[in-house]
């Protein structure tokens, strides 16, 4: 089936214009932009298929670009939770507070916003570590801001590994 040359155009600018979202998305913490900007890449490989017009030598790097690109997405998304709670539990926050601030995220995040969903986290945890610690504001202070700090974190190294799932894909447009 040949396609005019519009339509992968259009396709094309439609990848580029979801990976955009979901590079700048993560400027708002909570945004799963690395998730975006792969269904971004994830649309542009289902159209081309896996660059199958090109060499055979060229597809297999694409597919495996591809490959590494989703592993840079599964791993990126999981250490944003490991920031997070890694930093807040390095200050004595248990376990089980720390549950409840991320599922506080999760619903607050789709409630509100990325931002009143980080909030809503960020404010139960501090209710909870300052019930914990007899109403100790230092000690309940320290949790919240080690959890900020971490979601900060997090944030800088999804930037870096999405500019480079971004920049891989780049590659597999000029073959």
């Amino acid at each position: 089936m040949n396609l005019p040359a519009w339509v992968g155009i259009v396709v094309l600018v439609i990848s580029i214009l979801i990976n955009l979202v979901g590079f700048f998305g993560l400027f708002l913490v909570f945004f799963p932009g690395l998730t975006v900007a792969w269904i971004g890449q994830l649309v542009w490989m289902l159209f081309t298929r896996f660059n199958q017009s090109a060499e055979p030598w060229q597809r297999g790097l694409t597919i495996g670009i591809f490959v590494v690109n989703t592993l840079i997405m599964l791993i990126g998304s999981w250490l944003d939770n490991v920031f997070m709670a890694g930093r807040a539990r390095e200050k004595g926050a248990p376990w089980w507070e720390i549950g409840v601030s991320i599922l506080a995220m999760i619903i607050g995040g789709i409630l509100f916003t990325p931002i009143g969903g980080l909030a809503l986290a960020l404010g139960v945890l501090f209710l909870l570590e300052l019930k914990r610690n007899a109403n100790d504001k230092q000690k309940a202070w320290e949790s919240t801001k080690a959890m900020a700090l971490g979601a900060g974190s997090a944030a800088i190294v999804r930037l870096l590994l999405c500019a480079l799932m971004i920049g891989l894909w780049v590659i597999t447009l000029f073959w």
